[in-house]
């Protein structure tokens, strides 16, 4: 694209005429500047051009000064060229010159103690759910993410005892590991049954259908749970009365409980929701009334997004199936990552432990192993350098031309054989270094839509298409068919249908691929204006 001026810059396809030499229809113009601002970024502007006294009295390319009664038919003959004025939108493209590569990141540090038994090699691509290194057979699965892990991921923390609430014998006891929900026996003393209810107040005394009629918290959330178990028949509120009786009487014998219809201590633990038993006291043993039988971690895992993120990378796996993605650890999500685990050969907990999973947002290229197989590693041992695993675009944006572009911003990548990619601005670095000439540069890194377009080259040069400025729905003509006139201003001649042509006094405005928006005339789209 060129702009029109005579300080020295190229005003080749601009005429000029004198106003006496034809008439100029219906216009004044004004020597200030021209043109209206799109967006934040300024709008191209034309200089005026001053051309002194030269006038003159014929144009090149045969066309001449019309006499005031010319013959139709010459008239005709000597306009060669004419062109439409439109309605049209232009675009002023700049380009600036890229370089195809891979973005570089932290080296991996492992957070687990042992000794390597498998390391991703250099030049491996690692995806989403793959393995980037074991230690001591244990993996360390890269999934996708971008929010960084800080804690163990599982369906609670924290640990509670649950106390005996009577003295016997342990006779049934779950396995570590296993989920105890709402209605689930905990454990069993002397072959009567513990029962898991939700509930934040913990049992302090029976509960019982009495004729001054109970009352309390207490007796409130154990009518709700039984509720909530599919035990109806009365009224969920506070007062233990005999339709109670009778949904307890009906939950004991479903479990297995001597069905009395007294709720009494030790018979019934509550527990604030889904809860993972982390101890257990050994089938056989003795325990007291107020001894811990039991460990549960019963808190629930507070929501995050390393929780979303997490389910969102099983889901993608196929392990999605009656899985909510959500920022909350839930069963359904617990049965996702244990059916993960047993499938990598992880240990079988439904837990992710911290430094079990590395989280990228996309696939990752190994560029070295930074420790080999059957090294000993600790915490914080760098074992993989990385990068990620797409060719991108890097531009080296001048300081000159920081408000170019913007994170998000659509641009046209031209790759060395001429094929164009559409590609997006990822980020702009906000912080300038110097390149090698020693000019401050913000690094501008671009993704492109199809990647695979430019596979096999790395590092090859390529120039980045931006649209630095535009304008919709403007009248515009070509840049040719400007005038410039010697007492000032611009014109353009319009060919008018008795074969006569005829100045119009025009403004120039933006311009682009050859054409050059006109104000400040009575011109209209469909007019032939007169080209070289």
């Amino acid at each position: 694209m060129q702009r029109i001026d005579t300080d020295g810059r190229d005003n080749s396809q601009v005429r000029t005429k004198d106003m006496e030499s034809q008439e100029v229809n219906s216009g004044s113009w004004s020597t200030a500047d021209f043109g209206a601002e799109v967006g934040s970024k300024p709008r191209r502007r034309w200089p005026w051009i001053v051309l002194g006294a030269v006038v003159f009295v014929a144009v090149a390319l045969g066309l001449l000064t019309r006499s005031s009664s010319p013959a139709v038919d010459d008239e005709v003959a000597t306009v060669a060229n004419t062109a439409e004025a439109v309605a049209a939108d232009l675009v002023e493209i700049e380009t600036l010159d890229g370089t195809l590569g891979r973005v570089a990141a932290d080296p991996i540090q492992t957070l687990n103690s042992g000794v390597l038994t498998f390391v991703a090699a250099a030049g491996d691509v690692v995806d989403n759910g793959e393995v980037l290194y074991r230690v001591e057979g244990d993996p360390v699965v890269l999934l996708t993410g971008d929010f960084p892990p800080y804690r163990d991921i599982g369906l609670t923390s924290g640990d509670t005892g649950v106390i005996a609430g009577v003295n016997g014998t342990i006779t049934a006891m779950p396995e570590v590991g296993a989920v105890i929900d709402q209605g689930d026996i905990v454990f069993e003393i002397d072959g009567q049954p513990v029962v898991a209810l939700y509930g934040d107040t913990p049992a302090y005394r029976a509960m019982a259908d009495v004729s001054e009629n109970m009352t309390g918290t207490d007796v409130a959330q154990l009518e709700t749970a039984l509720a909530e178990l599919g035990f109806t028949g009365f009224t969920v509120d506070d007062e233990y009365s005999d339709a109670t009786a009778n949904a307890v009487e009906d939950f004991q014998e479903s479990v297995g409980a001597v069905d009395d219809g007294v709720v009494n201590l030790g018979e019934v633990v509550f527990i604030p929701g889904p809860s993972i038993v982390t101890s257990v006291t050994p089938v056989g043993s003795q325990v007291g009334a107020s001894q811990s039988a039991v460990v549960l971690a019963t808190d629930p895992l507070d929501p995050g997004p390393d929780v979303a993120q997490l389910e969102a990378a099983l889901a993608a796996l196929g392990y999605g199936d009656g899985l909510t993605v959500d920022d909350t650890f839930t069963l359904e999500t617990r049965d996702a990552v244990l059916a993960w685990q047993a499938d990598i050969g992880a240990d079988i907990d439904g837990i992710v432990d911290l430094g079990e999973v590395y989280f990228a947002s996309s696939a990752l290229r190994v560029n070295d192993q930074l420790a080999s197989i059957g090294a000993t590693v600790g915490n914080g041992s760098p074992v993989l350098g990385i990068t990620a695993a797409e060719i991108v675009v890097k531009v080296d944006l001048p300081a000159d031309d920081q408000d170019l572009v913007e994170t998000g911003d659509t641009v046209v990548v031209v790759l060395p054989d001429n094929s164009e990619v559409a590609a997006t601005v990822d980020s702009v670095e906000t912080v300038a270094t110097f390149d090698q000439q020693g000019n401050a540069v913000f690094e501008v890194v671009i993704s492109l839509e199809d990647p695979s377009a430019a596979a096999g080259l790395d590092e090859a040069p390529v120039d980045v298409d931006v649209v630095a400025d535009s304008v919709s729905n403007v009248l515009a003509v070509p840049v040719s068919a400007l005038v410039a006139l010697s007492e000032g201003g611009y014109a353009v001649e319009v060919l008018q249908s008795d074969g006569t042509t005829v100045l119009k006094a025009v403004e120039p405005g933006f311009y682009a691929d050859g054409l050059v928006e006109v104000t400040e005339t009575d011109l209209s789209p469909g007019m032939l204006v007169v080209v070289p």
